[in-house]
């Protein structure tokens, strides 16, 4: 297998939830060579500026890039500028007003404060949906004319997003751009809106113990997902000594 060139990897419930293993992971990251090491990315739900403030609270390490809101925002490096190029793929197929109007018509669904909310983002509760519930939104979705990608975690946060947008499709987007192959990347991750990362072609993983069933399954019999021992980013040290990029006795 080719050295691991970059890491995405998904914040809550992964890299944070215990502070004392957030704390390890970074010292583990700042301990391998600057100039050598992988690029970070971090991957979730939150939006770009949230991502950002929330690292410098919980003592993450200074990420490389941030793919935020799902895959619906993406912040360059040292934090700078976003790359503005990448959001003129959501168009086709998307409009927030109607993608709110249909979600707002349902009689469970409740819209999620307006701090997860973006033009390309629409976020929604909707309390242990059933698959035939979710196939229905999504038929109503298809009669509105929308052409979208709907992600449902944590049977509770569901997520609606241009049909080209996931994180998964943002983080190959920034591979291509970057010059690197999937086959040099390692995800991270703890619930659903995670398994389109893991889904990318070639790509390692690693789920952490906490993980929720609907990703755990993905690590059955899956030889390129790592399944942690360990929980929170406790368990992402120890996929990434099996992936050889810390060291240590592997598993």
């Amino acid at each position: 297998m080719k050295p691991i060139a970059l890491l995405s990897s998904d914040l809550d419930g992964t890299l944070a939830g215990d502070a004392p293993a957030t704390s390890r992971f970074r010292s583990k990251w700042e301990s391998l060579d600057p100039e050598h090491r992988p690029v970070l990315v971090y991957n979730s739900g939150r939006l770009a500026d949230d991502i950002l403030n929330f690292v410098d609270e919980v003592g993450l390490p200074a990420p490389d890039y941030v793919i935020g809101g799902v895959g619906t925002m993406l912040a360059g490096p040292r934090h700078t500028s976003l790359l503005g190029h990448f959001a003129q793929r959501f168009s086709e197929g998307w409009s927030l007003e109607k993608v709110d109007a249909v979600l707002g018509s349902l009689k469970d669904t409740v819209r999620q404060p307006d701090g997860y909310q973006h033009a390309f983002k629409s976020s929604w509760y909707l309390l242990d949906a059933s698959p035939k519930t979710l196939a229905s939104i999504e038929r109503a979705l298809a009669e509105a004319g929308l052409s979208v990608t709907m992600v449902y975690s944590s049977g509770r946060d569901l997520d609606i997003l241009p049909r080209s947008a996931d994180k998964g499709q943002a983080l190959a987007w920034l591979c291509n751009e970057l010059g690197i192959g999937l086959d040099e990347v390692v995800v991270a991750g703890d619930t659903n809106n995670d398994r389109s990362m893991f889904e990318l072609p070639g790509a390692r993983g690693i789920v952490v113990a906490n993980a929720l069933p609907e990703l755990l399954d993905m690590a059955r019999d899956n030889p390129l997902i790592y399944s942690a021992k360990q929980q929170f980013a406790l368990g992402v040290v120890e996929g990434l000594i099996h992936w050889s990029v810390f060291a240590g006795a592997r598993s």
